[in-house]
């Protein structure tokens, strides 16, 4: 503490409404025997327990309570010495002026000495204006505030710096026929020197003369430029969020609503206040009571939320959700505020995901279709209704690991699938047929997956679905097995002629080695085994055919099937005056492939070309390695097929032919799919058609 002879100070203090240090100046602090930092943030009568027992407690209580300064003197112990106090309320808050009486007596004075010291050390601007708005007196501070001198605004009038928008309420508070706002509390806009306007928020008071008359008017301006920003962007983020705000004290019957909740409504807002019935009225009456309780939930337990439907006046229904909370008011009132957000669109997306939801479940009950989605970090898999179904399941089951799903596989399925999920979670996608055992029974099923991941990369979930296919594969044996009969059938005739001419070449050698000599013998025996070897090739190739096949997938040499099937079908074709070519490559790479079923798509292949050239022609194959696939490309000279037709081609009981049943391209087709390759057909009316066929070759 600086020694009391040293020249007059004045200690400047402000408090908020509930007694915390807001602010302290070097001289006020001192006086309290404390620095500025230990003094701000703090209670007042938390660091000064005792001052409850002293004149200032009550006088400050008092100033805060009838808003009207107070002058007073106090002892202040913590510099053991008496000082003059001045109080003033301003805008919920305390502003405090120390003075050692010791100065007041030595240096004494005058009332608009300490009125000026008081406002210099003020950060809010402080007018004093004449009754007619002439300013008198303007504190130092508007020179940060708007740029202006003090001495630039000396006898000018308060009206010509206020924003037109604002004028008429500012002129307001200067009537004489509204003698009631003695004082109040209004805002505006007044200008800067360099051309913006400032938002300020005006606390007035007017001083009188001894007769009663108005003399001077005060006036306290603060900033609020920051707080009208910040409300701004709450509007347009109510406007663009499609929430509204409300406030409503519990013992009126009014509530304040914000433009938005008005806009809610359908209502054009006459005023910021509503009526209480008038809202209860646009609320369905089915909703009104959940409301009430949610209000009065909000009331006993703090906060509250509630979803509930509204009816504008246009007869069109809004979905609300509103979230209440209570809250204190000066002089301890309760009331509520909260926020109502229009959920309308949001409610009708999920009502539509609710109908596609059950819609989906509906679609894969019929088609026997399932869904999981595993949680590759957590190793979770939650899994549809209809795969419970699928895999044997009797009770519900989630968030249960990845083996759960894969104990029933098939032994010789086990590596395939498990291989196909390490490859998925790198590559992506999965697309696998495979088996499960469920007791007895084995099925066949067909997934699809996709995989997420995130940012770095690394895989997150794999949704996918699961379809039984058991019942169609099972048809797809069916109509193979009937196709191997029809083509069988097909080549019994040229079959039939092909053994009748050896049949009669060893009836004829039969009789003549029973007359020849033993050179002719040995001659005629190698002729007939000849013949023999002939017919037992063709009857082999016939039993191939019609008899079932197990499936067996190796690697084989893709020319030298395509030289069995040519050699098979060699006589039909000398019989339509066909004329089969091959050309390949020499180094051709293997296919993993069932032999007897590739060979059965290489006989529907070359057999339709055959009938497709009722007057003869020629067929080209030109098999050739392109990448990691082998390419075969079957070309006919024959009457080719309408474009219109060829999406058609490989659907069951769709044929080009007369007579045909379309079988025997359906199966090819699903053959050459379950070796992972391609079929499709090119073809020009009057110039013929092109197979083309392509299968993963096996890579050494």
């Amino acid at each position: 503490m600086k020694d009391n002879g040293e020249s007059a100070s004045i200690g400047f203090v402000i408090f908020d409404a509930n007694f915390y240090y807001i602010y302290a100046n070097q001289y006020g602090a001192a006086i309290l025997n404390r620095s500025q930092e230990e003094l701000k943030g703090q209670m007042a009568w938390t660091v000064f327990p005792a001052a409850i027992r002293h004149a200032c407690y009550n006088y400050f209580h008092q100033a805060l309570k009838d808003n009207k300064e107070i002058t007073f003197k106090e002892f202040v112990k913590p510099s053991n010495q008496w000082v003059h106090v001045s109080v003033y309320p301003v805008d919920g808050n305390l502003h405090i002026i120390f003075q050692s009486t010791y100065h007041m007596e030595n240096q004494p004075l005058n009332e608009n000495e300490v009125f000026e010291n008081y406002t210099n050390h003020v950060q809010d601007l402080i007018t004093l204006t004449s009754e007619d708005g002439i300013i008198l007196y303007v504190s130092p501070s508007i020179q940060q505030l708007l740029g202006f001198g003090a001495e630039d605004m000396y006898g000018a009038n308060v009206f010509s710096f206020c924003h037109p928008e604002d004028l008429e309420a500012l002129m307001r508070i200067f009537d004489h026929n509204q003698m009631e706002l003695d004082q109040g509390t209004i805002t505006c806009r007044f200008l800067h020197k360099h051309g913006w306007y400032v938002w300020f928020e005006n606390n007035f008071k007017w001083l009188f003369h001894a007769d009663g008359s108005r003399s001077q008017k005060l006036g306290i301006w603060r900033d609020i430029s920051a707080r009208k920003q910040e409300e701004e962007r709450f509007i347009q983020a109510q406007r663009l969020g499609q929430f509204g705000s409300f406030e409503r004290e519990l013992h009126s019957n009014m509530m304040t609503w914000s433009e938005e909740m008005f806009r809610i409504h359908g209502i054009q807002p006459t005023s910021s206040r509503i009526d209480l019935n008038e809202v209860y009225a646009y609320i369905l009456p089915d909703d009104r009571e959940k409301v009430a309780l949610s209000v009065k939930e909000a009331v006993l337990l703090g906060e509250s939320d509630v979803t509930y439907r509204i009816l504008r006046q246009s007869n069109e229904i809004r979905h609300l959700h509103s979230q209440i909370e209570r809250i204190f008011l000066d002089g301890g009132q309760v009331a509520i505020r909260g926020l109502a957000h229009d959920i309308t669109e949001f409610k009708q997306i999920e009502d539509e995901l609710l109908q596609s939801k059950a819609r989906l479940e509906i679609a894969q009950e019929i088609a026997g279709l399932g869904h999981y989605e595993w949680d590759v970090i957590n190793n979770l898999v939650t899994i549809s209704d209809e795969l419970l179904l699928i895999f044997g399941y009797e009770v519900p089951l989630q968030n249960m690991p990845i083996d759960a799903l894969l104990y029933c596989l098939h032994p010789d399925d086990d590596t395939l699938m498990r291989n196909a999920l390490k490859k998925a979670l790198q590559e992506g996608t999965l697309d696998l047929v495979y088996r499960i055992i469920i007791g007895d029974e084995v099925r066949i099923l067909h997934t699809l997956a996709r995989t997420s991941y995130d940012e770095w990369g690394r895989a997150l979930r794999l949704f996918g679905t699961v379809q039984d296919i058991t019942l169609q594969k099972q048809t797809e044996e069916l109509l193979r097995k009937t196709e191997k009969l029809n083509v069988a059938g097909q080549l019994a005739a040229g079959i039939a002629h092909e053994i009748r001419n050896p049949l009669t070449a060893l009836k004829g050698f039969a009789k003549l080695m029973c007359t020849a000599n033993e050179e002719n013998k040995q001659r005629y025996y190698h002729i007939m085994q000849e013949e023999f070897n002939r017919i037992e090739l063709i009857l082999g190739e016939l039993l191939i055919l019609a008899k079932p096949q197990v499936v067996d997938y190796r690697p084989h040499d893709p020319l030298a099937i395509l030289d069995e099937v040519i050699q098979l079908l060699s006589t039909e074709a000398i019989l339509n005056n066909v004329i089969i070519e091959l050309k390949a490559i020499t180094e051709l790479p293997y296919v993993n492939c069932e032999r007897n079923q590739l060979k059965q798509v290489f006989v529907n292949v070359i057999k339709n070309a055959i009938e497709a050239m009722p007057k003869g022609g020629g067929i080209t194959i030109h098999v050739q390695k392109q990448g990691n696939s082998v390419v075969m490309d079957f070309i006919d000279q024959g009457q080719g097929i309408a474009e219109d037709r060829l999406p058609r081609i490989g659907e069951p009981f769709y044929t080009t032919k007369e007579k045909g049943t379309g079988l025997g391209l359906m199966v090819s087709f699903a053959i050459i799919e379950e070796h992972h390759g391609h079929i499709s057909y090119q073809s020009k009316v009057g110039v013929g058609t092109t197979v083309h066929i392509k299968l993963p070759a096996v890579l050494p």
